[in-house]
């Protein structure tokens, strides 16, 4: 039987056909292909992590290759940095020149070559011994005694020999600011000062000194909540094995820390009070959403967290998907070059471009991302619109939160080091003492002259008004403008 002969109708409609067939053939090969490219990447993705997971050496590296570092050194015309002239020299030789020292003959045209040499002399330890008095008041009825200005307390009997305020400042600051452990700090201390001090005795000392500190601690409190702004950030903590968050509250002159079991805004309604007008900038801790809707707090969104997601976004979406993170970048990354031009440009100027941003932003955000990752991160910053901004419009507004990031910085080396705190009472007494002698460290005054103001024996007729360890700092603050201010 033969086969009947195919009309030109039906020929073209097959050669159509088949066309069809080959392109989609090919599509499904190409997504064939693109996902297993993806699959190849998640494979050696979970490979890294698991291999993280199991890393000993060099735990906290640097994931993502740097293909093209900066150029090691000062940016350009940027003042070079030298340890400088002393002003003071307090001992001074002079080796001369009297022959030459291969052959041992005479040398003509001699010239004299200056170097100073800055170091540390060896420390030496001060005992004093303090007497001091006691009698019958007839008056009052009662027994008195005298007191000196050497005094750190008027303990007696096996107590009465006691550790100065140099020696627990320096502990302290070591402790809570710089994250060294007790041990070495006992050991370093017993080999450079001489100093024979326990890890026990720092540890209960510790509670003893951020009671004394407790009202300079709660005078920066108060500073910061009467500042116009003021940056938050926060970090995971423990307190006995119990996880907790550590939170800093950083202004231009001071610096806060508080431990907290929460990680809600009542933290932040706590530290900075319900009547707070200034402007909090922070990162997009949906936690803290409750404090501009129920509260009416002005807040500023930090723009970095938002162009680490897009740029991280951008490493792993194909094709159109990528464009809606890589507008966000680009849109971010202006925002945050103009936020830094307030004194360059005129302020109509600085109007005009902020707007320009404005409505490049409302274009962008029109879109409805498909991507479940592209929508989240759309939903979060329609969400947080108005406070993506205010940078552009306020000078003393930073665009991001990178100040407070540096302040928590220190609290992080600490956490990996020592292993944060054992009880409530010590992590109080740690976010005290470090939010003092941070604030100190800022303002250039050393965090023992701060303690030796709290460990001073006070008279019992002197009115603790203002506690002097504030006017200590501000009279810093003050000395350091002055140094820092160009002539």
């Amino acid at each position: 039987m033969t086969e009947r002969a195919r009309t030109p109708e039906e020929v073209e409609k097959l050669r159509e056909e088949n066309e069809r067939l080959r392109r989609e053939l090919e599509e499904r090969e190409r997504k064939i292909a693109e996902q297993s490219k993806e699959i190849d990447d998640l494979k050696r993705q979970l490979d890294d992590a698991r291999r993280a997971g199991k890393r000993q050496a060099r735990p906290f590296a640097r994931r993502r290759r740097v293909t093209k570092r900066k150029k090691p050194g000062r940016p350009q015309g940027h003042a070079g940095a030298s340890q400088g002239v002393p002003e003071q020299v307090d001992e001074e030789a002079v080796e001369p020149l009297c022959g030459c020292p291969h052959c041992g003959g005479a040398v003509s045209d001699i010239k004299d070559h200056e170097q100073f040499v800055t170091d540390i002399v060896p420390v030496k330890i001060r005992r004093r011994r303090v007497v001091t008095q006691s009698g019958w008041c007839a008056t009052c009825r009662r027994r008195v005694r005298t007191t000196h200005p050497w005094q750190v307390s008027r303990s007696g009997g096996a107590a009465k020999s006691a550790v100065g305020p140099v020696a627990h400042g320096m502990a302290a600051e070591m402790k809570d600011r710089l994250g060294v452990p007790y041990r070495k700090i006992t050991d370093f201390m017993s080999t450079y000062c001489g100093l024979r001090l326990t890890h026990g005795a720092l540890v209960h000392a510790k509670p003893r000194l951020a009671a004394r500190g407790k009202p300079t601690y709660d005078t920066l409190v108060e500073i910061a909540r009467q500042s116009p702004v003021v940056h938050s950030d926060e970090t995971g903590w423990a307190i006995d094995t119990r996880s907790a968050w550590l939170w800093v509250f950083a202004t231009p002159a001071v610096t806060i820390y508080a431990v907290r079991f929460s990680r809600s805004h009542r933290v932040v309604l706590e530290m900075l009070g319900p009547d707070f007008r200034g402007t909090l900038v922070s990162d997009g801790l949906p936690a803290l959403d409750p404090l501009h809707k129920k509260h009416g707090f002005t807040r500023a969104q930090c723009l970095g967290h938002p162009l680490r997601r897009a740029v991280d976004l951008l490493d792993v979406q194909k094709r159109g998907a990528a464009r809606f993170p890589h507008l966000v970048k680009e849109l971010l990354l202006d925002a945050i070059a103009l936020s830094s031009r307030h004194r360059e440009l005129t302020p109509s100027t600085m109007a005009e471009y902020a707007r320009r941003i404005e409505r490049r932003a409302d274009v962008v955000l029109a879109w409805r991302p498909t991507d479940p990752e592209n929508a989240r991160l759309a939903n979060h910053l329609r969400a947080h619109r108005d406070q993506l901004f205010p940078s552009l419009y306020d000078p003393a507004i930073p665009a991001t939160n990178n100040f407070a990031e540096q302040e928590i910085r220190g609290a992080v080396v600490t956490r990996k080091i020592g292993g944060c705190n054992r009880s409530v009472r010590h992590a109080h007494a740690h976010a005290q003492i470090a939010s003092v002698a941070q604030t100190a460290h800022r303002h250039g005054l050393p965090f023992s002259n701060v303690v030796a103001d709290w460990m001073r024996i006070r008279p019992e007729r002197e009115p603790p008004i203002i506690p002097t360890a504030i006017g200590l700092l501000m009279r810093a603050a003050e000395a350091k403008r002055e140094r820092d201010r160009p002539s």
